[in-house]
């Protein structure tokens, strides 16, 4: 019984306790949207491209270099990011595949990425593959690097 009893005293008392901190610190329900910022909220409705290689042509079709990029495409509003997920071996095939038609680097410098050029026909790739016009709708380039040729 006097065990019974302190569990409950103890049960009573952290009840109190943990709302009262929680809304201290700004972890309560209240707190939660207000905390997140708008890159987490692009994170969850994004497909993640790791170690995508892009090659990199002279002007009469040699291979010049290589630049190695890391990227996220963003899902399109009302869209279900796992769908896409799931489909990403898919994506990552047709985005390579875009990157072996043309080349994605700044003309004259052919060891930095034309952001504009590479983001406009990876989307257009990944959207035609999947057969959706809006389903994939930015592509930001979180790492880029390069290996210049001999």
């Amino acid at each position: 019984m006097r065990l019974a009893r302190r569990s409950l005293i103890f049960s009573l008392v952290l009840a109190a306790c943990v709302p009262a901190a929680l809304a201290e610190t700004g972890h309560g329900k209240e707190g939660e949207g207000k905390s997140e910022a708008p890159e987490s909220r692009e994170i969850a409705r994004s497909i993640e491209l790791r170690g995508l290689v892009f090659p990199v042509f002279e002007k009469n079709g040699k291979l010049d270099s290589y630049l190695f990029v890391n990227a996220r495409m963003l899902v399109g509003p009302g869209k279900d990011p796992w769908k896409y997920r799931e489909k990403a071996h898919f994506i990552r095939d047709a985005v390579i595949r875009a990157a072996h038609r043309t080349s994605f680097n700044v003309e004259g410098d052919h060891s930095k990425l034309d952001e504009d050029l590479a983001q406009r026909e990876c989307l257009k790739a990944a959207n035609d593959m999947l057969g959706e016009p809006d389903a994939l709708v930015s592509m930001t380039f979180t790492q880029i690097d390069t290996q210049v040729g001999r």
